[in-house]
């Protein structure tokens, strides 16, 4: 029984016999064409001409094919199915195919062979970079970062208008704890001998401190201030309002990215956070493959090393405690309440990925009745055993 082995390499799909190639199948003359059906092959999926392969074996005497790669073998297997060619997997074993090209005469020279190699592998990696940008999920992850980014610097510019308007205006700071609201006084107003009723009311309306401000303003202990002082004060504190303005922007654009990639996800985690997660994960693809309990612990990294370390304080939630199904409810149920939401968020994100349905309604649905069936089953605390230290009776002698 004559056996032929099968073999996909770069320039073409091989048989062979011993060290003879019995039968060869290029994937074509244009590399574009030649890379996508070498890339398909690497996925299971047979080129074209793969029955005209076969049927020039079968004629040669081959009535057994073997394979070595596990996808190669389950396409061929299919194929052949009732066939008179069988087909057998068998264990990788080494072959040197730049000599077998060359013995058997399909390139003149080790040069011709190498370089025709990496054309074709150029190509396979461009195919592989221009389908994984295709997705626009792969925009989401530096978007999230240039968030947290900008995030930081608006942080920095508050803490330092407050520490230079300060000084200008002290009692300011106790008053207002929103960087929005107190960034838009200093910009829009300045002196605090400018401040009156009316100049509020258009900056912070409805503030419910606005009478504590104009209070505070005639009793203040802070210094005069310069024109130019204020110029530069106002200047900065015109840059944290800008990049507020752009961190809202971006929120929403990762929003609009989020409902149309991952719709499951967005639906279950919040746009934000289930960027945040996705962005942790490393992709997508990366949050679709992971376990619910790896998911529940993302962002507690630290914590889950020094458990391990240590063999206390387990993590019961890492980033999903910027839910509001877990940072609102009660100690006793976060824990559950994280380890549903994980498990949900595990399942949207694969739906995002492999099946791109939306089944976003069927997932929320089921996660609240979680919800509501932890928080009637755990309403209350549970009860802690009291120790009782038992007293040394008196020493004896």
């Amino acid at each position: 029984m004559a056996v032929a082995r099968i073999v996909a390499s770069p320039l073409g799909i091989v048989a062979l016999d011993g060290d003879k190639i019995v039968g060869f199948r290029s994937y074509g003359n244009d590399l574009n064409e030649a890379a996508k059906v070498y890339s398909n092959l690497q996925n299971g999926v047979l080129p074209p001409n793969i029955n005209e392969l076969l049927k020039e074996l079968s004629d040669k005497g081959y009535s057994s094919l073997t394979v070595e790669d596990p996808k190669l073998f389950e396409s061929l297997s299919k194929l052949t199915e009732g066939a008179a060619l069988t087909v057998e997997y068998m264990e990788p074993e080494p072959i040197d195919l730049e000599s077998l090209f060359l013995k058997n005469g399909l390139v003149s020279s080790r040069e011709e062979y190498e370089q025709k190699v990496k054309m074709v592998c150029d190509a396979v990696l461009a195919l592989s970079l221009r389908a994984a940008i295709s997705r626009r999920d792969v925009l989401i992850i530096p978007a999230v970062h240039a968030h947290e980014n900008i995030e930081k610097q608006i942080n920095t510019i508050y803490m330092g208008c407050r520490e230079w308007y300060g000084i200008h205006f002290p009692e300011l700071n106790d008053l207002i704890d929103d960087p929005e609201d107190y960034l838009k006084i200093v910009t829009k107003i300045g002196l605090r001998d400018r401040m009156d009723e009316e100049s509020l009311s258009k900056v912070i309306p409805g503030h419910k401190r606005l009478k504590d401000i104009l209070i505070a303003k005639e009793k203040s202990v802070g210094a005069n201030l310069l024109e130019q002082d204020e110029e530069y004060i106002k200047r900065f504190a015109e840059e944290g309002l800008r990049l507020i303005q752009l961190r809202r922007d971006l929120e929403n654009y990762i929003k609009s990215l989020m409902s149309l990639e991952a719709p499951n996800l967005a639906a279950i985690a919040g746009p934000i956070l289930g960027s945040k997660l996705l962005a942790l994960a490393g992709g997508l693809e990366k949050l679709a493959r992971m376990p619910a309990s790896t998911i529940q612990v993302l962002g507690a990294e630290k914590a889950l090393f020094r458990f391990l370390k240590t063999g206390r304080g387990a993590p019961k939630h890492g980033l999903i405690f910027q839910h509001p199904y877990v940072h609102t409810s009660p100690k006793w149920q976060r824990g559950k309440i994280a380890r549903a939401l994980a498990a949900k968020i595990s399942i949207a994100a694969r739906i995002d990925y492999f099946s791109r349905e939306d089944r976003s309604a069927e997932l929320r649905k089921a996660l609240e009745e979680r919800i509501k069936e932890i928080k009637t089953k755990y309403a209350e605390p549970p009860k802690r055993e009291k120790k009782v230290k038992k007293l040394k009776g008196p020493r004896k002698g």
